[in-house]
């Protein structure tokens, strides 16, 4: 019985910061979760690229230029993601607040 209690009242979050979305419009959220979640998904499959053409190289040469290549699709994602978040940012920003530059 003791158990049943503490499991229904244990939370992970607080009331308070569960409160803080509220003044969070949804296309807001909508937006930044939808560019997080593409990004991660976009993410993933980089990798798996890479792990399949790592796997697939003959020389060590060939392993460190697909290395190279990784990493520098990597930054040129992480770069163009971010760009994506501050634009989803700027379309769906709260009537009224203060324009993000």
């Amino acid at each position: 019985m003791e158990n049943e209690h503490t499991a229904s009242t244990f939370s992970f979050v607080t009331p308070d910061w569960v409160r803080s979305f509220n003044g969070v419009p949804r296309n807001l959220y909508g937006a930044l979760s939808k560019e997080a979640l593409g990004f991660t998904a976009s993410c993933l499959q980089d990798q798996a690229d890479y792990l399949k053409k790592l796997a697939e190289s003959a020389t060590p040469a060939e392993a460190l230029k697909c290395q190279m290549d990784f990493v520098q699709q990597s930054w040129w994602r992480y770069f163009s993601e971010g760009w994506h978040v501050v634009d989803a940012l700027r379309k769906n920003q709260p009537s009224g607040s203060a324009p993000i530059e």
